[in-house]
């Protein structure tokens, strides 16, 4: 509010200077030098305006690459509990194991809570984020393919796993692009320790602990505790 009425005081006061330096009101001696004055001080607001305008674009793409990337994490971790591979992957690992999900896989309920929780997070970054998300093209998209896992839970089983599986292809691929990262996918039969089944989720989903969507950078995606 400050900002506004400060701009609209410069504005009114260069606006009247220069009114009264054309209307002849300020006589010879000082008609020009409050026209310039008047001029230079429709230049500064402008000046004023444009730094703020970058300033505020720049903390909102901020925000928003801060969201994406505790959202890959937690999506990361997701993955991870349900395929197996590296603990921690990077965006052409993640979309690798992606690509390698078969419809005869299983989805136990803890690793469904997972995604369902990624769903979750997503639908209430669209309700607050809004603003930061469209900063960046595409990133809102994003979001809203993710916020889709949230049908998986009335699914069976064939159904859940194909939806999954299209709803992380188009959203990591989409976030590794709104975050400059490779989009390039690791062929999933070059990637180690992969298993599915109800055992190995389980287990890695006790090992893994409960995901916390902390705000990362490309050197960790995210954190468990």
């Amino acid at each position: 509010m400050f900002r506004v009425i400060l701009a609209a005081v410069f504005l009114l006061a260069s606006a009247g200077l220069i009114w009264i330096d054309l209307s002849g009101r300020g006589g010879a001696t000082f008609g020009g030098v409050l026209g310039d004055l008047g001029t230079e001080m429709f230049g500064i607001l402008v000046t004023i305006a444009l730094v703020d305008w970058v300033l505020e674009r720049r903390r909102k793409q901020d925000r928003a690459r801060e969201v994406a990337w505790a959202t890959l994490a937690e999506v990361q971790h997701a993955v991870w509990v349900w395929q197996g591979g590296a603990r921690h992957q990077g965006p052409g690992d993640l979309l690798g194991l992606v690509s390698g999900i078969k419809e005869t896989d299983e989805m136990e309920p803890t690793t469904e809570g997972l995604f369902l929780s990624v769903a979750f997070h997503a639908r209430a970054t669209l309700q607050t984020q809004t603003t930061a998300l469209n900063s960046i093209p595409g990133l809102l998209e994003v979001f809203k393919e993710l916020e889709q896992l949230s049908s998986i839970e009335n699914l069976k089983s064939r159904a859940k796993i194909r939806v999954a599986t299209e709803v992380l292809s188009e959203a990591v691929a989409g976030l590794a692009k709104s975050l400059r990262q490779p989009t390039e996918w690791m062929p999933s039969g070059l990637i180690w320790h992969i298993d599915p089944s109800k055992e190995a989720q389980e287990k890695r989903y006790h090992q893994g602990g409960t995901f916390s969507p902390a705000p990362v950078g490309p050197s960790g995606f995210g954190r468990n505790r």
